[in-house]
């Protein structure tokens, strides 16, 4: 088989999922450097000349090999390929370290409330990831059946979701998110099931918020900013502010190991006090 039936075969497969956008950029990438080339081309060598010559970043390179890895052990599971030597995929980039300060925050709404167009959903979006620290497409896909104001609690895992390794929390509703959640919910009462919708009819949903989101920092002066920074931003505050490391793992249903090894810096204190001990 040719590596680009394989793709294609793995990509059948998994048409349905949410990450199937994501490997069609991968397939595109990786069919124009194998090109028409057979399975048996991908060993060690072409993978270390595939990472060397990527222009990508590293984590970008290999999510591409890792879903050629997928695709290739798709082919295997279906008895359409005998198994092939197993390669290794490169180590990612260090993780990000950007957060926002509560000034930036603060410019960052404002800018949101001048994006005519989204500032409807915009400014929703950045208050509930502030407080939260969840991540873009969970708070993107949240319905008013997932807030609870009777018991003061969100669940971001959906209905009849499968569970992947982006794990999602049920958490409760932070004081200061709550009146901007029930000022929202009374305004969207009977018009739309989810929380982010146009504003006039036919109320339909919002998917995306990342084109205004982007417009919005470029008006507060932010770089090098994503709405996943503001998932950094909750976790480096509550860290910070002293909280324990396994309480924040549980309030963003993280790994302790993930949140040790990536936050742990913005709290050294108990190093010094050691320090000064010493």
């Amino acid at each position: 088989m040719t590596i680009a039936q394989v793709l294609e075969d793995y990509a059948r497969f998994v048409e349905q999922d949410r990450e199937a956008s994501r490997l069609g950029y991968a397939i595109d990438h990786i069919l124009n450097f194998w090109e028409d080339g057979t399975l048996d081309k991908v060993n060690k060598e072409t993978i270390k000349a595939y990472v060397d010559q990527s222009p990508r970043a590293k984590g970008t390179v290999r999510r591409e090999l890792t879903c050629l890895r997928a695709a290739i052990n798709h082919a295997v599971s279906m008895n359409r390929v005998l198994p092939i030597a197993k390669f290794i995929v490169p180590k990612g980039g260090k993780p990000k370290d950007r957060w926002l300060t509560r000034t930036e925050m603060a410019k960052l709404l404002q800018a949101a409330g001048r994006e005519h167009r989204s500032k409807f959903t915009l400014r929703l979006f950045i208050v509930i990831a502030f407080y939260t620290g969840a991540r873009r497409n969970a708070i993107m896909e949240l319905e008013w059946s997932q807030i609870d104001f009777n018991s003061g609690t969100i669940d971001f895992n959906k209905p009849r979701q499968e569970e992947t390794n982006k794990r999602r929390a049920k958490i409760p509703i932070p004081r200061k998110l709550l009146p901007h959640l029930q000022r929202h919910y009374r305004f969207s009462k009977g018009k739309s099931s989810f929380l982010f919708h146009q504003r006039h009819a036919p109320y339909k949903r919002v998917q995306s918020i990342v084109k205004g989101f982007r417009t919005a920092c470029k008006q507060a002066g932010l770089h090098d900013v994503t709405p996943h920074t503001l998932r950094h931003t909750r976790v480096s505050l509550l860290v910070q502010n002293g909280e324990k490391i396994s309480d924040v793992a549980a309030f963003m249903n993280m790994s302790f190991p993930t949140l040790e090894r990536v936050y742990a810096h913005h709290n050294d204190q108990h190093i010094r006090d050691m320090a000064d001990r010493m």
